[in-house]
């Protein structure tokens, strides 16, 4: 993608209002200091916020739900379920909120950056984020989303890895919620991170074994949980509803390390035995190389591209 200019995506009003109201209590400066390196606890204000309450979520639901942009799945799932269980024989989605305190179930509301009325709420929440984190997440950063997480009591959240940054606040009900080293070899391993790479969302295998591994959250409303990229989470609700608001950041050097696990899945399969990205900054250069030669032909014999993340608010356009 080459440099490109420092761009802050932050008006001088946002900037204003972040400075006079601590939404986010980091007195330890922990955005700063651990962002995409360990995974860490922290206060919000969010759960104040009447918007972010079920009657009202529920409308925004039914507006997202003309954009196809809500995901809903009905029944019991586990731990190392797939993302895709519970989505064949969906009970409609307005039927799904309306019991969503018994029925097992997990509402997903996406593209909120570009709601009308929670669109700027959760905009600016994205920019108390990024003042907060500084120069790490504000150069790095491509596009910026935020997913609102409606859940039954007792509701598990599969196993998974993501390719963003997030920042998880909790705004109603209790979770536990568990988060892994990314940067452990031995619980996400090259090959896992490969075929998430390739298309697989499951990609991540969950190792029940290395369950005291992980950092454990108990989350309630006004707490929240940073989650580095590639770091493996899942979680269980309390007995009540959980509602909480994930804040997400696509990040330049993730698309980076994207390709290059890109090329060493195609590399392995002709039975090579790449090494993963960082090991060597020849090796990482001429696999860059190799992508790009692989873009440019495929762009060639594919022009009509996908367009752009819908879910997303695109930083560089700022």
């Amino acid at each position: 993608m080459g440099n490109q200019p420092e761009r802050s995506f932050i008006s001088p009003v946002e900037r204003t209002s972040t400075q006079h109201h601590p939404l986010l209590l980091d007195g330890e400066r922990l955005f700063e200091t651990c962002f995409n390196r360990r995974t860490f606890g922290f206060r919000h204000e969010l759960s104040d916020d009447p918007r972010f309450g079920l009657s009202s979520l529920t409308r925004l639901a039914e507006r997202l739900s003309k954009r196809d942009a809500v995901y809903w799945s009905n029944g019991a799932v586990g731990v190392s379920d797939r993302w895709e269980t519970g989505t064949g024989r969906r009970q409609p989605l307005m039927s799904t909120l309306e019991n969503i305190a018994r029925n097992d179930s997990l509402v997903m509301l996406r593209s909120v950056v570009h709601d009308p009325e929670l669109g700027p709420v959760v905009r600016h929440w994205l920019s108390v984020i990024t003042e907060r984190v500084g120069t790490a997440l504000r150069d790095d950063a491509t596009r910026a989303r935020a997913t609102i997480l409606i859940a039954s009591p007792h509701r598990i959240t599969a196993y998974h890895i993501d390719s963003d940054v997030n920042f998880l606040m909790q705004v109603a009900g209790k979770k536990q919620f568990r988060v892994y080293d990314h940067s452990d070899p031995t619980l996400i391993t090259a090959e896992e991170l490969e075929r998430y790479f390739a298309g697989d969302a499951n990609g991540a295998r969950y190792k029940p074994e290395r369950l005291s591994d992980a950092v454990t959250y108990e989350l309630d409303a006004g707490l929240g949980a940073h989650v580095p990229a590639m770091a493996p989470h899942w979680a269980k609700n309390g007995d009540d509803i959980s509602i909480a608001v994930s804040f997400n950041f696509d990040l330049r050097s993730i698309e980076r390390t994207a390709r290059l696990h890109k090329v060493n899945r195609r590399l392995r399969r002709l039975g090579l035995l790449p090494k993963p990205p960082g090991t060597g900054v020849a090796a990482d250069q001429t696999k860059l190389a190799l992508y790009r030669m692989y873009d440019v032909a495929h762009r060639m014999l594919a022009p009509v591209r996908a367009a752009n993340d819908g879910e997303a608010w695109d930083l560089r356009a700022n």
